[in-house]
């Protein structure tokens, strides 16, 4: 947060400043909203078939014949409150599919709503782990055989045992706490390849001469939410990896992955009853695949004694939840804030150019003439049809609509201090970690895969093109992704917004005049003020500073003051500005002047800071400034001092509440150009002062 090349600054100002943050967020967190008790409750069902099914994860038709390990859905009932009534719970299901297009959401919801008719069945959201060894769930992806389980029939399945899951979830809400914890783990690598020709692949190649480099980041955080009975029981955890559950892939054996070790290590840990809410995090561009030293890995995986990769992410992945468990099992908590927002975002769609449909067109009539010559070549060509055939339904879906959008549903959640965002895609991991960056939650967990499974590529990643890149694999191209980027940080913000907004009424300015008696205007006189002409212009109603930088330029008045309050409306402008209103201000000379500035400029707007003392007293949080400060434009500052406890407003924002023990405690106001190389222009047109 600090400027290297700052003059008045200098490497102690760092010292405790975490600490501080912390205990800003904490103050300002709790003072949203009341915390209430949660309730939990939750379940889990078999989701396998019991005859052979179409798996999806392929463009090849492939039909089970048999199981590798068994797929399920988990179910997490939530909320809190007085009571445990179903119309404030939150319903969140995770289920061993590739993805969850909206006719099982939507079945699910009917069926729910029928069962339960309490419950707001809009807070129920389904989340896919992605593994590709699950049943076909698209009637429109292949020509099945009719001797096997059909789409619909396997829907209505899934429907009917996950409903009576919810049904259990509900009926076994109870009043509970919850902990939660990030947890490490290397289980996914960046599978975008890209080479010198500028192109790229997901797969193309590590060893390839031209190979250049991944073509996004990687994450290996894995948040956890755990949620225990009233007696202390760990009943579930909401285990958030970021990588799709796809190792076990190209057989013919259903198979949850590495999701079915995962379960196994948890529940011999915590109990047959124990369930797991499987998350898969924004991993568009991930995969579990190693891509370096694959000799080398293979090997240690062996000594390790894991059977396989899959055991062996199972086993990383569940050890990691047991290490963070060991951390936080002692910091339960019984009452949490809670709060759920789903909404259908429009987001803008991938429009294509004719040329590019004709092109896609060209494509689908080529495969579909070749399946009408030859129709036993469908188990190859049926999903490459469908394939483009769904590209072009979007097209006339974005043409029927006045400006393109692709709707989408997202849901986001405050649990406690842990925010959870939810998007159908596969969406590209820079989006992810754009979305964690910009998080006001202690702990944010992204989930992807809540609905229909179409690639979010980045820009770099369309540039490059590629499978998982490229029209077909995508419903809206990087701007899509950038909206919801931006919709959900703001969503999750609101919920979690640490900004105190508490400005008292004596704090506020009506036409640039402030409330009540005993104000002084100190703009009315020049001669109350000691300046250096060169840097300072001091008019009745304007004060003008001006600096190219250099030492340091103050003025101040010639009275001095104890306890007051005081208004200031400015501008700062410049192309690296750095100002601030001294309070408590001992003069030396024009450049050496002790005493407190209430701060402007960026990284410390909104602070405090002593010169030639403490430096950083109290230290505002640059990363929420820009959510209420007017650049190169006018601000109010609202100051009060009484002794050693000194407050500030910017803007109504509460942004210094500090009692400093060893500061000043008397002394001129005045203003700051800062030193260093900082082209500096400030403007004052209020300054009311008023002794207390």
């Amino acid at each position: 947060f600090f400027q290297a090349d700052d003059g008045k600054r200098d490497a102690q100002e760092s010292r405790g400043l975490g600490d501080v943050y912390k205990r800003q967020l904490f103050i300002f967190s709790t003072a949203l909203a009341s915390e209430q008790q949660l309730y939990v409750g939750c379940s889990e069902v078999s989701i396998t078939p019991n005859e052979p099914v179409a798996l999806e994860g392929s463009f090849t038709l492939r039909i089970s014949d048999g199981i590798h390990s068994p797929i399920q859905a988990s179910v997490l009932a939530i909320g809190t409150g007085g009571s445990k009534a179903l119309k404030d719970l939150s319903i969140i299901v995770s289920a061993d599919l590739v993805h969850i297009p909206n006719v099982i959401t939507n079945k699910l919801r009917q069926k729910v709503s029928k069962l339960l008719p309490e419950l707001d069945v809009s807070k129920i959201f389904i989340c896919a782990t992605h593994t590709h060894q699950a049943p076909v769930v698209m009637s429109d992806n292949f020509i099945l055989p009719k001797e096997i389980m059909s789409v619909d029939e396997y829907i209505d399945f899934f429907v009917k045992n996950v409903s009576s899951a919810v049904v259990k979830a509900c009926n076994n809400i109870q009043p509970g706490s919850y902990a939660w914890g990030l947890g490490h783990a290397q289980v996914s690598h960046n599978r975008r390849d890209v080479f010198f020709d500028g192109t790229g692949q997901v797969y193309g190649g590590v060893d390839a001469k031209n190979y250049r480099g991944p073509e996004g980041p990687e994450y290996q955080g894995i948040p956890v939410i755990y949620f225990f009975d009233r007696e202390g029981k760990l009943l579930a955890s909401c285990i958030n990896v970021w990588s799709p559950s796809q190792e076990y892939f190209g057989g013919n054996k259903i198979s949850a992955d590495f999701w079915h070790p995962v379960r196994k290590r948890l529940k011999s840990e915590w109990g047959d009853d124990f369930v797991v809410i499987a998350w898969c995090g924004a991993a568009g561009d991930q995969g579990p695949v190693r891509r370096f030293h694959t000799e080398a890995e293979n090997r240690m995986m062996k000594l390790r004694g894991s059977d396989s990769w899959v055991d062996e992410f199972g086993r990383r992945i569940s050890e990691s939840v047991l290490d963070t468990y060991s951390l936080i099992k002692n910091e339960r908590k019984s009452k949490i804030i809670f709060s759920h927002e789903a909404e259908s975002i429009p987001l803008p769609g991938w429009l294509l150019s004719d040329d590019e449909i004709k092109g896609i067109k060209g494509w689908m009539n080529a495969y579909k003439k070749e399946l009408d010559e030859d129709p036993s070549k469908a188990f190859r060509l049926a999903r490459p049809i469908s394939w483009r055939k769904q590209t072009l339904d979007r097209q006339e879906l974005f043409k029927n609509q006045t400006q393109g959008f692709y709707p989408s549903e997202i849901h986001v959640l405050r649990i406690g201090d842990v925010a959870v965002c939810t998007n159908q895609f596969e969406l590209y991991t820079e989006y992810g970690l754009r979305i964690l960056g910009r998080s006001d939650a202690s702990m944010t967990c992204v989930v992807q895969l809540a609905g229909p499974a179409h690639y979010l590529s980045t820009a770099k990643g369309i540039e490059n093109g590629g499978y998982g890149s490229r029209p077909e694999s995508c419903a809206v191209a990087s701007e899509g992704g950038d909206v919801l980027v931006d919709v959900s940080v703001d969503k999750v913000n609101k919920l979690f917004d640490p900004l105190v907004r508490n400005l008292p009424p004596h704090g506020k300015l009506v036409d640039n005049k402030p409330n009540g008696l005993g104000w002084e205007d100190l703009l009315k006189e020049i001669d109350i003020w000691d300046y250096e002409k060169d840097y300072w212009n001091i008019g009745k109603d304007i004060i003008i500073g001006s600096s190219e930088g250099g030492d340091h330029h103050f003025c101040w008045t010639k009275e001095s003051f104890k306890d007051f309050q005081a208004h200031l409306v400015f501008k700062l402008t410049g192309s690296s500005p750095n100002s601030g209103f001294g309070i408590r201000l001992n003069p030396v000379s024009f450049s050496d002047v002790p005493g407190y500035q209430i701060d402007m400029g960026r990284s410390y707007w909104g602070s405090l800071w002593e010169e030639g003392g403490d430096g950083m007293v109290d230290q505002f949080n640059p990363k929420y400034v820009d959510r209420f400060l007017n650049h190169n434009d006018w601000n109010h500052y609202y100051v009060e001092a009484k002794g050693n406890h000194i407050k500030a407003w910017l803007n109504g924002v509460s942004t210094i509440d500090v009692i400093h023990e060893n500061g000043p405690i008397e002394g001129r106001l005045g203003f700051e150009l800062c030193n260093g190389p900082k082209q500096t222009k400030l403007e004052v047109r209020v300054l009311y002062v008023r002794k207390m």
